[in-house]
């Protein structure tokens, strides 16, 4: 970048207009296997700058690709934010000067990972005659370098690097066909479970197949890692700020009292080094600490960036997060868990008398996180006195978000840091089923 940032920073404080610059350098590898070929490979580089104003008290943003036009797009958001009013809640962060976690392992060469993936297909096929097609097998690596620098004295920069691989197959037993999508994550090639990942979805695929429904009732729900996750994910939306001032959390008004069973605590841990991406401040210049949104089942805390503290009076969490450098810093979070307990995954399985061993959730974007209320989509495999049995599909469980943080009755002992929230195995009791 051959830009001056911080020329620019400084001829902008000389003007007393508060700025702040996000630069984002971004590059992504894909590769995908078809067939035992290279279907797709590319290199995608994007680079980008936000910036951020405020003048007279009023707040205003824009973005461009082209670093030779950054003067422009300073301009820009000057103008802009004098059509906004002004909002004495807008401010930057200051004197923050880190250097964040950096983390560049080896990899290995391009024409070992095809061979990796070409054998990865291989082995889905043979590990069950029942596995008809593999659509494609598709690994993709993100690498991120990103600065923030303002006029109120922030020199910041951070590093992060993922990479995920995830497949689609489809079985069929001569009567009956079913798909599986199973997915990994991890910040290095290394690291990805290759073996785990053939395991699992050839598992999904193939225990679903003839799959029928119950009878409307009401049972315990065992909800492995992966789907605890994608529920975790959904609750979290209630500990913003942001949705708590919009009235769109039904948690709004509840800090300090018990929401959750005794047993639930969640808890964010940015400066975690086994976390994915790792982070000592957020996309905002402010430290990132370990905090309890709920801690044995009495709610704590909410998500704060800068502004939603602002209008409370409070202080950000370090919750600020940027998509990219084309959107503003939104509430969101960098290692949220479910702390694991002492159950083993078998234990809590075995304890369960009639229930369903759930393999997928539909319909969790429905949900309604003002009044709580959702209804999902299930499939699965029913639980007879302790051990997993047949097949269930063309079912819903419903109830409130309330009910079901209280209705947590086990949780797994096994905690794996796959992406930015995670959750061991739960266990929930008394769940309404609806089926035929």
């Amino acid at each position: 970048m051959t830009v001056d940032l911080f020329k620019l920073i400084e001829d902008l404080r000389k003007q007393k207009i508060e700025c702040e610059i996000f630069f984002q350098e971004r590059e992504k590898s894909t590769l995908v296997i078809s067939r035992q070929e290279v279907e797709n490979y590319q290199i995608s580089r994007e680079y980008g700058i936000g910036v951020r104003v405020i003048k007279d008290g009023k707040h205003g943003f824009s973005y461009t690709t082209n670093l030779d036009k950054i003067d422009e797009t300073i301009q820009r958001a000057i103008e802009l934010s004098q059509v906004m009013e002004e909002d004495e809640n807008w401010k930057f962060s200051k004197d923050l000067d880190l250097k964040d976690f950096k983390y560049y392992p080896e990899e290995p060469s391009f024409q070992e990972k095809i061979k990796r993936l070409v054998e990865l297909e291989k082995e889905i096929y043979s590990k069950d005659k029942r596995v008809k097609t593999v659509r494609n097998i598709v690994w993709e690596k993100t690498t991120d370098n990103n600065r923030i620098i303002s006029t109120t004295g922030l020199s910041l920069e951070y590093n992060q690097q993922y990479q995920y691989i995830y497949t689609e197959i489809g079985a069929s037993d001569g009567t009956n066909e079913r798909s599986g999508f199973e997915f990994d994550v991890a910040r290095s090639w290394n690291e990805l479970e290759f073996d785990k990942l053939v395991e699992k979805v050839v598992w999904q695929a193939t225990s679903l197949l003839g799959a029928l429904p119950k009878k409307t009732q009401s049972v315990d729900i065992i909800l492995p890692a992966e789907r605890a996750s994608e529920f975790l994910e959904l609750i979290s939306e209630l500990f913003s700020a942001e949705n708590v001032q919009k009235g769109k959390s039904v948690l709004k008004g509840l800090l300090g009292e018990s929401v959750a069973s005794p047993i639930l605590s969640i808890v964010e841990d940015p400066l975690s080094e086994k976390a994915l991406i790792p982070r000592l401040f957020d996309d905002e210049g402010i430290k990132t600490y370990q905090k309890y949104f709920i801690r044995n089942g009495v709610l704590e805390n909410f998500a704060y960036n800068v502004y939603s503290a602002n209008k409370e009076g409070k202080n950000s969490t370090g919750n600020g997060v940027r998509g990219s450098f084309k959107s503003l810093p939104q509430v969101d979070y960098f290692n949220l868990y479910i702390e694991p307990r002492d159950k083993s995954e078998d234990e809590l399985i075995k304890s369960v008398r009639n229930g369903v061993y759930v393999i997928s959730l539909m319909g969790l974007h429905l949900a309604d996180t003002i009044s709580g209320d959702f209804s999902l989509g299930i499939e699965g495999l029913w639980i007879k006195d302790g051990e997993l049995a047949e097949p269930v599909a063309e079912m819903t469980i419903s109830g409130n978000l309330k009910d079901f943080l209280k209705n947590i009755t086990g949780i797994g002992n096994k905690l794996d840091l796959k992406g930015n929230i995670n959750s061991p195995m739960l266990k929930l009791e008394d769940i309404t089923l609806a089926g035929k």
